[in-house]
Protein backbone atom coordinates (compact mmCIF):
# COMPACT_ATOMS: atom_id res chain seq x y z
CA UNK A 1 0.00 0.00 0.00
CA UNK A 2 1.01 3.76 0.07
CA UNK A 3 2.61 5.47 2.11
CA UNK A 4 -0.95 8.04 2.18
CA UNK A 5 -2.75 5.19 2.30
CA UNK A 6 -1.38 4.25 5.47
CA UNK A 7 -1.65 7.75 6.77
CA UNK A 8 -5.03 7.85 6.13
CA UNK A 9 -5.66 4.30 7.55
CA UNK A 10 -4.08 4.82 10.97
CA UNK A 11 -5.49 8.53 10.92
CA UNK A 12 -9.00 6.61 10.99
CA UNK A 13 -8.16 3.68 13.31
CA UNK A 14 -6.99 6.52 15.95
CA UNK A 15 -10.20 8.45 15.17
CA UNK A 16 -12.31 5.36 15.58
CA UNK A 17 -10.22 4.25 18.71
CA UNK A 18 -11.26 7.94 20.22
CA UNK A 19 -14.78 7.40 19.74
CA UNK A 20 -15.04 3.97 20.92
CA UNK A 21 -12.77 4.77 23.99
CA UNK A 22 -14.97 8.24 24.95
CA UNK A 23 -18.55 7.38 23.42
CA UNK A 24 -17.92 10.17 20.70
CA UNK A 25 -17.35 12.79 23.65
CA UNK A 26 -14.25 14.16 22.41
CA UNK A 27 -15.92 14.49 18.87
CA UNK A 28 -17.55 17.97 18.37
CA UNK A 29 -21.08 17.45 17.66
CA UNK A 30 -19.85 13.85 15.97
CA UNK A 31 -20.27 14.78 12.82
CA UNK A 32 -17.62 15.32 10.40
CA UNK A 33 -17.08 18.69 7.94
CA UNK A 34 -15.39 18.00 4.62
CA UNK A 35 -15.28 21.00 2.36
CA UNK A 36 -15.62 20.52 -1.35
CA UNK A 37 -13.64 22.73 -3.49
CA UNK A 38 -13.89 22.35 -7.52
CA UNK A 39 -10.76 20.16 -8.85
CA UNK A 40 -7.93 22.14 -10.59
CA UNK A 41 -7.81 22.09 -14.03
CA UNK A 42 -4.34 20.79 -15.70
CA UNK A 43 -2.50 21.58 -18.46
CA UNK A 44 -0.63 19.44 -20.84
CA UNK A 45 2.85 20.58 -19.14
CA UNK A 46 1.09 20.21 -15.44
CA UNK A 47 0.21 16.44 -16.44
CA UNK A 48 3.94 15.66 -17.29
CA UNK A 49 5.55 17.59 -14.25
CA UNK A 50 3.61 15.70 -11.73
CA UNK A 51 4.37 12.40 -13.95
CA UNK A 52 8.11 13.05 -13.67
CA UNK A 53 7.68 14.53 -10.08
CA UNK A 54 6.55 11.06 -9.08
CA UNK A 55 9.31 9.18 -11.19
CA UNK A 56 6.14 7.31 -13.41
CA UNK A 57 5.83 6.28 -16.89
CA UNK A 58 2.86 7.30 -19.05
CA UNK A 59 1.75 3.80 -18.31
CA UNK A 60 2.13 3.56 -14.65
CA UNK A 61 0.26 6.96 -14.33
CA UNK A 62 -2.73 5.44 -16.05
CA UNK A 63 -2.51 2.78 -14.70
CA UNK A 64 -2.92 4.65 -11.23
CA UNK A 65 -5.42 6.61 -12.76
CA UNK A 66 -7.25 3.85 -14.28
CA UNK A 67 -7.19 5.17 -17.56
CA UNK A 68 -5.72 3.95 -20.72
CA UNK A 69 -2.04 5.14 -21.75
CA UNK A 70 -3.39 6.48 -24.94
CA UNK A 71 -5.68 9.15 -22.82
CA UNK A 72 -2.60 10.23 -20.16
CA UNK A 73 -0.40 10.67 -24.27
CA UNK A 74 -4.05 12.97 -25.10
CA UNK A 75 -3.32 15.09 -22.06
CA UNK A 76 0.34 15.39 -22.02
CA UNK A 77 0.23 16.69 -26.02
CA UNK A 78 -2.65 18.75 -24.71
CA UNK A 79 -5.57 17.62 -26.91
CA UNK A 80 -7.87 16.50 -24.33
CA UNK A 81 -8.12 17.53 -20.27
CA UNK A 82 -8.22 15.27 -17.28
CA UNK A 83 -11.46 15.50 -15.83
CA UNK A 84 -13.53 13.78 -12.94
CA UNK A 85 -11.49 11.91 -10.20
CA UNK A 86 -8.43 12.03 -12.66
CA UNK A 87 -8.69 15.63 -11.78
CA UNK A 88 -8.66 15.35 -8.09
CA UNK A 89 -6.12 12.43 -8.20
CA UNK A 90 -3.92 14.01 -9.79
CA UNK A 91 -4.34 17.38 -7.73
CA UNK A 92 -3.50 14.54 -4.75
CA UNK A 93 -0.27 13.55 -6.52
CA UNK A 94 0.70 17.24 -7.12
CA UNK A 95 -0.69 19.26 -3.94
CA UNK A 96 -0.16 16.80 -1.30
CA UNK A 97 2.42 14.39 -1.48
CA UNK A 98 1.02 11.38 -2.26
CA UNK A 99 2.67 8.83 -3.04
CA UNK A 100 2.57 5.80 -6.10
CA UNK A 101 4.43 2.30 -5.44
CA UNK A 102 4.87 0.58 -8.88
CA UNK A 103 3.22 -2.28 -7.42
CA UNK A 104 0.66 -2.08 -9.58
CA UNK A 105 -0.72 -5.15 -11.16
Amino acid sequence: MSKTYDMITDSLQELISDYETTGGENLAHDTFCITLTPAKKFTAEDVKNIRARNHLTQSLLAKFLCVSKKTVEAWESGRNQPNGPSRRLLELLDNHNAVVTTSLA
